[in-house]
């Protein structure tokens, strides 16, 4: 695990869970903002602390440290993705998770999951929602990407961050798997114990999500 606080600056991080070509796309966001505001209330009088489920980002540990001056927790599980798809053991990545996140209980003001869930399968990801309820301060939040088609997911994205409502997106190929399509109700019942505050459905198929503990 990678932890960032205040205006420290991370070492060069490594370009993905998988190697290759990268390409880049801007996009918008709606939701987003929503997750700031909702950080910074939660911690009023002191640092808040946030989990990042994806890799080191240099410009989002910059960004954090700026707007929120906060102590920044970055698990890359997506790191447990590609291998378990490359090695066949895709049943064995709740047990990874757990692993991963043996952090103690009420500790995070903000997670962050990004498109996680469209690569597990739904029993993975209760288990996965369990435990983020589970790290997240009462009045915390967390930030999420839910894709509304069934297709096969060849790349991953990472999301940097260059405003508060805008991103910038570089794709980098993934082993290949068919993601894992929540309803509306599917990912309300997955995150029990939470609460959805914000949807948004974009043009790109994407629900943009904001839960609340």
């Amino acid at each position: 695990m990678s932890v960032f606080s205040w205006a420290q600056k991370p070492a060069p991080e490594a370009t993905g869970p998988s190697t290759g070509a990268v390409d880049e796309v801007e996009a918008t966001s709606k939701v987003f903002p929503r997750f700031l505001s909702a950080v910074a209330q939660q911690a009023l009088e002191t640092r808040p602390v946030i989990l990042e489920l994806g890799p080191v980002v240099g410009a989002n540990v910059e960004f954090f440290s700026d707007r929120l001056a906060c102590k920044l927790y970055i698990e890359n599980l997506y790191l447990d993705l590609e291998e378990a798809a490359r090695l066949g053991t895709r049943a064995g990545l709740a047990e990874a998770f757990l692993r991963r996140l043996a952090l103690a209980g009420d500790m995070f003001d903000g997670i962050l999951c990004w498109d996680l869930f469209d690569f597990i399968d739904a029993k993975t990801g209760k288990t996965l929602a369990g435990e983020l309820a589970r790290l997240l301060k009462p009045g915390g939040a967390v930030y999420g990407f839910f894709g509304t088609t069934p297709i096969e997911l060849c790349r991953y994205t990472r999301y940097v961050i260059e405003s508060e409502s805008r991103f910038r997106l570089q794709h980098s190929p993934a082993t290949p798997v068919k993601r894992n399509v929540l309803l509306t109700r599917d990912i309300t019942k997955m995150f029990e114990g939470l609460s959805v505050s914000e949807s948004v459905l974009l043009k790109s198929s994407t629900r943009e999500t904001l839960f609340r503990r």
